[in-house]
């Protein structure tokens, strides 16, 4: 009887069935027994043997890719493999690719001297040096990007890539190759740039996108300085409101306030139709405060919302009779214009409830001496001086107020007494 030979499979089948079985004799719950410098030790290592593992996977999407030579097609395998999406499976294959122009950072990640995010800025920076660097210069360009990598955080290393070239090349050369280095960079997020956004149909929207550096640092530099730590301190009330909050909802609210203030009267105009939203409402809803307004494209919100937003946002109201028909599209002169903001600014120093430190600056205008949708005019002595969160509160809870003799501001809430904010004045 001749006996069937079986083939071996290949060293690197073999290998990987090791590390199977290997795993497969490292339970989970085992580090729960391991002191804390034992544990702290175990995680480097972990993260270290990840850095190898991932330089094997992307060494064989490289081979993968160069096999069918559509990267596109690459990704969209990926795609429906282990737990992956398409952008993942897309930035693998070009991170796989990349590291081909750097051979020492792929051995420094196979090694478990780098990360994978250290590797992929290394990488990048070498793929974007000029065909006119010789290879001694290459090699001393990685071989600084590597030791750095060891001393710099992540976000430092990116900057420093940008200035590899001062590796050979005197001061001001390298200055100008990082101005245009910047300039690539800065073409490619403009082309990297979009924008999504989803109905939920639950009240909420969900969105995403990317945006390029510049433009996201000044919008995350306007979130912080409305959703800060620090204005937990201005009265106890926004204290607690501030603890029940996550830092992501602090940040998504601040989002919201500042759409509720971009100037709709300055943005571009679509078939010379301004960018302005329409809602609708029937009078005796919005004079009786119950009942729904409807926006252009069909959105519901409840009268005491578009009440509110109505102090500060450019929208249109268009009330209608009880035939349906418009009684009125809205005054010319609506919101409180900056003169007049600076003016009550100057008047309150800031937000009149009283116990609130919000200075003016975190202010929103308030007509308070008669609603917009009774007839309500736009002068100074008719606004008041809210923060966002009172400017809500006073129209959810019915505020009473009024101008004292000396010009000062006075609340009355609901079962209370007249009190005003008592803040020191020149």
């Amino acid at each position: 009887m001749v006996a069937e030979l079986v083939p071996l499979p290949p060293p690197l089948v073999g290998c990987m069935d090791a590390l199977d079985q290997i795993l497969d004799s490292m339970p989970t719950d085992g580090y729960a027994d391991l002191d804390p410098a034992t544990q702290r030790g175990a995680v480097e290592r972990l993260r270290r043997l990840r850095a190898r593992l991932t330089a094997q996977e992307l060494a064989a999407v490289r081979a993968l890719d160069a096999g069918l030579g559509d990267r596109a097609r690459t990704g969209e395998l990926l795609a429906h493999g282990f737990g992956r999406d398409k952008f993942e499976a897309d930035r693998t294959v070009r991170v796989a690719k990349t590291l081909s122009s750097a051979p020492l950072t792929e051995d420094a990640l196979a090694s478990g001297e780098l990360a994978e995010t250290q590797a992929a800025v290394i990488a990048g920076a070498m793929a974007d040096l000029p065909g006119t660097v010789t290879q001694q210069q290459r090699e001393a360009c990685e071989t600084t990007l590597i030791a750095d990598a060891r001393r710099f955080p992540i976000k430092d290393l990116r900057r420093r890539a940008l200035r590899i070239s001062d590796v050979f090349r005197q001061p001001a050369e390298a200055a100008r190759d990082e101005d245009e280095a910047l300039r690539l960079r800065e073409r490619r997020a403009w082309t990297r740039t979009e924008m999504w956004m989803v109905d939920d149909k639950d009240g909420t929207w969900r969105f995403g996108g990317r945006l390029p550096e510049l433009q996201a640092e000044m919008l995350k530099s306007s979130l912080d300085a409305i959703a800060a730590p620090r204005r937990r301190h201005l009265t106890a009330e926004q204290e607690r409101d501030q603890d029940e909050l996550t830092y992501a909802q602090r940040m998504g609210r601040a989002f919201t306030g500042i759409l509720e203030h971009l100037p709709a009267d300055k943005l571009p105009t679509a078939g010379g139709t301004p960018a302005l939203i329409t809602v609708n409402i029937d009078l005796s809803d919005l004079q009786s405060q119950v009942g729904a307004a409807t926006l252009t494209t069909g959105t519901r919100v409840s009268s005491g919302e578009l009440r509110r937003i109505a102090c500060t946002q450019g929208i249109m109201p268009m009330v209608f009779s009880g035939t349906s028909l418009p009684l009125d599209m809205g005054r010319s002169k609506r919101l409180f214009t900056p003169a007049q903001r600076i003016a009550q600014a100057r008047r309150d120093l800031g937000c009149v409830t009283p116990g609130c430190e919000a200075p003016p600056g975190w202010c929103e205008g308030h007509h308070w001496r008669e609603d917009w949708a009774q007839g309500g005019t736009t002068n100074i002595d008719d606004g008041a001086s809210l923060c966002s969160l009172h400017h809500h509160q006073a129209h959810d809870q019915d505020w009473q107020f009024r101008l004292a003799a000396d010009g000062t501001i006075e609340i009355k809430k609901p079962r209370g007494i007249w009190q005003r904010n008592h803040r020191w004045r020149p």
